[in-house]
């Protein structure tokens, strides 16, 4: 049974044994943000949600509602379970929040405010401040703003940071949602999918605090993730000297150990990262 929409808007938080970066996340959504939020837990058993704690946790004015699915089915699973859910019951626009990053408190406004003025755009995205486990900045990762700017930016690497996008969810419909061929990369594919159809765009303002774990990401993630990329890149070859550059990029990064790879973009960012 369907259940009535309050908001046109839901943003979507996956979750898998981490409760305590959650309800940090939870906790940024400001008080007037015009949302609900759907937290999909991902069969988590080691340390599931605190249902009390996250409703304690989240002061916004939307309803926050929480989804167990009761096997774990990885990202890619567990967000396109939030779509259908969410498909379900008439929600117009997916913004996405992952779990330890926060959102500034107007965030989700701002898309909004941005998007009315721009109908057709059905993607957009936005700066993110770096900051590490103590939650000082290292750098602001900003991304080309326009359309075309994104097409060109694609061939190289996705133009997008995922947890600050916002998207309308027929449009991630009419591209199969998130594909299950892109492991570690499915943010990417649907992103490039959506701009090769429609509108998209980025703002510059910084959307979310992203929290840098060094030793967060495996090797094996990464080069899950690079050859998936890989992958994409290939499959949307056009010829070009960019597509051409970023099919080279990628594969120099899959031959890079993943720290002097993290060292090397700190500093041209200009980041302050250590170790």
């Amino acid at each position: 049974m369907s259940e009535k929409t309050a908001q046109a808007v839901l943003l979507l938080i996956p979750h898998f044994n981490n409760p305590q970066a959650l309800n940090k996340s939870l906790a940024s959504v400001g008080t007037d943000e015009p949302c609900d939020v759907l937290v999909v837990d991902d069969g988590s058993t080691r340390a599931p949600i605190d249902s009390a704690a996250a409703q304690a946790a989240y002061q916004g004015c939307g309803t926050l509602r929480i989804l167990n699915l009761p096997q774990n089915k990885g990202i890619e699973g567990a967000l396109n379970a939030g779509l259908a859910w969410a498909k379900a019951r008439g929600y117009e626009w997916i913004a996405r929040l992952d779990c330890g990053d926060e959102n500034v408190s107007d965030r989700i406004a701002r898309q909004l405010s941005f998007l009315e003025q721009y109908p057709d755009v059905v993607l957009l995205g936005g700066a993110a401040s770096f900051v590490d486990q103590q939650g000082v900045e290292q750098f602001v990762l900003r991304h080309p703003t326009a359309h075309e700017d994104i097409l060109a930016f694609m061939k190289k690497n996705s133009a997008y940071i995922h947890p600050s996008v916002i998207f309308k969810l027929s449009a991630a419909d009419t591209v199969g949602m998130y594909p299950l061929d892109a492991p570690a990369a499915e943010d990417y594919a649907m992103f490039w999918a959506m701009a090769q159809q429609f509108k998209v765009a980025n703002l510059p303002d910084v959307l979310i605090r992203y929290e840098l774990d060094p030793n967060g990401i495996s090797l094996g993630k990464r080069k899950t993730q690079l050859k998936s990329r890989l992958k994409l890149q290939k499959r949307y070859f056009d010829g070009s000297p960019a597509a051409i550059a970023g099919i080279v990029r990628t594969m120099a990064l899959l031959a890079m150990p993943y720290e002097l790879a993290f060292k090397i973009k700190s500093k041209l960012r200009g980041g302050k990262l250590n170790g």
